[in-house]
């Protein structure tokens, strides 16, 4: 051991901060059983014009992680976002159940890839690494009964 090098800090020694709102994501990261803390990103979330659902995603987190660094610069941070895919256009939350009634029946018999994205950032470090998930989803072919007992539960 040598008295002039400092040690390097321990993986626990920064604060873990989720960039998110999303319950799921707390719950998901709290599975973990190590402390964090939640702390909404101020990012705009519009697709930019020709985007596709990947790009979209991985840019979203990103830049969720990294406006949360920047306030929070000693921490790590973990960015997320899910674009749904729908032949490479990416579909929105639906907002409202009007909305979400539409968005549904057209969905009916087609296969969605949902694009998931996670950063981790620490702005103290200058780490940065960012990865992508597909999951294909087929819909099934719902009534418009059906998408409304969906909806109401």
């Amino acid at each position: 051991m040598t008295p002039d090098r400092p040690s390097a800090p321990s993986p626990t020694s920064r604060p873990l901060i989720l960039g998110s709102t999303s319950r799921y994501r707390h719950e998901l990261l709290s599975r973990l059983k190590l402390p964090f803390e939640a702390v909404a990103p101020n990012v705009d979330e519009t697709p930019r014009s020709g985007e596709n659902p990947t790009d979209l995603a991985v840019r979203l987190a990103l830049a969720k992680a990294r406006e949360v660094a920047a306030r929070h610069p000693q921490a790590v941070v973990i960015g997320s976002d899910q674009v749904a895919d729908l032949r490479g256009e990416p579909l929105g939350k639906p907002g409202t159940h009007e909305r979400a009634v539409v968005q549904l029946k057209r969905l009916r018999g087609e296969t969605v890839v949902f694009q998931t994205a996670l950063a981790v950032v620490c702005a103290a470090t200058g780490f940065e690494q960012c990865d992508i998930a597909s999951v294909r989803v087929v819909f099934r072919k719902l009534s418009d009964a059906e998408i409304e007992r969906y909806l109401r539960a």
